[in-house]
């Protein structure tokens, strides 16, 4: 019993001192968000250059992800006017009918509410950012720097407003 609790005590030291194991891995510090343009569903052309000067969340999707469309709906109907962009990391999504397509699936997924933000593609922007698991939500700030980033579904009202506020 004293061996187990001495190899998990010398366990969770070595761990402290491994970086990035303990720390908080969603504060991104000075990091900014990569330049981008991307022409989304509604047409309108949105960009790093272009969002300047406002807070706003990229949320990346695909078509294929089931478990993004509660995060799109609760995002989407809990901020108001709020600028929120759902990016597609699947190069399949790219087309303008693909991704109205992809749209109006999300809308038809949930009767009460429908996702009114742009959706665009950019398999670029989700490989500067590393992506590597959808959903996920990164916050960008006025000055265009990364504030954080959340991995996995946010639907919860709470952890949407924790999630915003950081921008405020």
């Amino acid at each position: 019993m004293q061996k187990n609790a001495f190899f998990l005590v010398l366990l969770l030291a070595a761990l402290s001192f491994s970086p990035g194991c303990l720390e908080d891995e969603g504060t991104q510090g000075d990091e900014m968000v990569p330049e981008f343009s991307i022409v989304a569903d509604d047409e309108n052309t949105y960009s790093s250059e272009s969002l300047t000067g406002t807070n706003y969340i990229i949320h990346f999707s695909a078509s294929w992800c089931n478990q993004c469309r509660p995060t799109m709906h609760a995002v989407t109907n809990h901020l108001d006017n709020e600028t929120y962009l759902v990016v597609s990391t699947d190069g399949g999504d790219g087309e303008q009918e693909a991704l109205q397509n992809w749209h109006a699936q999300v809308n038809e997924s949930v009767e009460e509410t429908t996702v009114d933000a742009p959706f665009g593609m950019s398999v670029e922007l989700a490989q500067e950012f590393e992506i590597n698991n959808t959903p996920t939500l990164i916050l960008i700030g006025k000055d265009g720097k990364v504030i954080d980033r959340h991995i996995g579904p946010m639907t919860e009202a709470e952890e949407i407003d924790a999630f915003w506020a950081q921008a405020q």
